[in-house]
């Protein structure tokens, strides 16, 4: 099978398409890219028989739906998704092909799957929003729900473990250093993972709550701490991501909601940038870049063991999880699952992976429903599948249930 990965170059894209070169189902992949020598050189650097590089400007849709046409799949990373996402799946809609990306907005996440008869009457398979968040809490959330005999609520949520452990680099991955140090100079580009995080602050977010979908504002803290048993209750906020909005689709509950813990300090720091950007004192642009230089120095401090900063993450649970309470044979429960390992390359490794896997299930017949499918409707029959497909990648010799964190209570 020909893949065809938009943005491939990219962060997210490199480990896409790592794990895509390593599948004896994969015969070739090509990496689009506006810029033809950023995707040039990064084929150079992997140097497989079965990598090439093509220019692309994806505005252009005439011309992405003739490429198309060469390929049996096609993936996509190219963010924000809330400029994007649109526009390129009905690109693949025209050109009748198979499909998946990570798009993690909730609004584009809507009018995707407003586009489901028309995928459907193209004969296509998309599956959208398979990365990290949404993605693997989506299917934890399946997985989670699937024990409990009734659901009152659900709580998808993702924030940063600084002590998880990770699999190894896969052979083809390239580093962005690297990458950068071959080109001879920085990536100078808004980083889409926090524009995209800004994006959801700035209006009114979708939660599911009474059995309905109300708006609330974006990073309002929660009426409580996140308690998943085991572990430290962590601060969090509510946070516009397409889990409740999906969720609320096939999995029958009181409430369902996304949840952020990355600590109340850097959560503050995202407050002030959102702020600034609804009071026009700076654009989206200009506030991603501000913010991933403050949260670069906050990184290092967090690595370098300083405690102010280090003590709002010891402790506290995985990078992504779920909280589902309900009824169990008859008694209140309240069940948390975990990714409990990581695959390597942190934001890279947990959000392309699973894209990458996705792909080559889809190439192999696992995924034969047609139209706009989310994760939970692409997976909700074999969610342990999913996670044994991952699991290699987080350790050698792993399984779904080694990479799994369960914890169950009496409530």
């Amino acid at each position: 099978m020909k893949i065809l990965a938009l943005g491939g170059a990219g962060d997210m894209g490199r480990m896409a398409v790592a794990v895509l070169l390593d599948s004896p189902s994969v015969s070739a992949v090509s990496v689009a890219d506006i810029d033809y020598e950023l995707a040039s050189t990064f084929v150079e650097m992997v140097n497989s028989p079965k990598l090439s590089a093509v220019q692309i400007d994806i505005t252009e849709k005439e011309k992405l739906i003739n490429l198309m046409s060469s390929y049996d799949v096609v993936i996509n990373t190219v963010g924000p998704f809330f400029k994007f996402e649109v526009p390129i799946l009905e690109a693949v809609i025209e050109a009748k092909k198979p499909f998946l990306d990570i798009c993690d907005d909730w609004k584009p996440t809507l009018d995707a799957l407003e586009m489901n008869e028309k995928a459907k009457s193209a004969g296509i398979t998309a599956v959208i929003g398979i990365g990290a968040s949404p993605g693997i809490t989506n299917i934890l959330a399946v997985y989670a729900c699937s024990k409990l005999d009734e659901v009152d609520e659900l709580i998808t949520a993702w924030g940063l473990d600084i002590d998880i452990k990770a699999g190894r680099k896969p052979k083809y991955f390239i580093k962005p250093d690297k990458l950068e140090k071959r080109l001879g100079k920085k990536q100078d580009k808004p980083n889409a993972a926090i524009q995209h995080l800004l994006y959801e602050t700035v209006e009114k977010i979708p939660i599911f709550k009474d059995g309905k979908m109300i708006e609330i504002d974006p990073l309002i803290e929660t009426e409580k701490r996140y308690d998943f048993p085991g572990y430290k209750d962590m601060y969090t906020c509510y946070i516009g991501h397409p889990e409740p909005v999906t969720l609320s689709r096939t999995i029958k509950a009181n409430a369902i909601s996304n949840v952020m813990y990355i600590g109340e300090m850097a959560t503050n720091v995202v407050r002030e940038y959102s702020k600034k950007i609804q009071d026009k004192e700076l654009s989206i642009e200009e506030a991603t870049i501000a913010l991933n230089k403050e949260y670069v120095e906050m990184e290092k401090r967090v690595y370098s063991g300083e405690k102010e900063v280090l003590e709002e993450y010891v402790g506290g649970p995985p990078t992504l999880s779920v909280i589902a309470t309900g009824i169990k044979n008859g008694k209140r429960k309240k069940l948390g699952v975990a990714l409990g390992r990581e695959p390597y390359g942190e934001m890279a490794g947990v959000t392309s992976v699973p894209l990458a896997i996705a792909t080559i299930m889809l190439i192999e017949g696992k995924i034969t429903k047609k139209g706009i499918l989310t994760p939970e409707e692409a997976f909700k029959d074999n969610p342990m599948e999913f996670f044994n497909r991952i699991a290699p990648y987080c350790g050698r010799n792993l399984t779904g249930k080694d990479i799994l964190i369960e914890k169950e209570v009496d409530l």
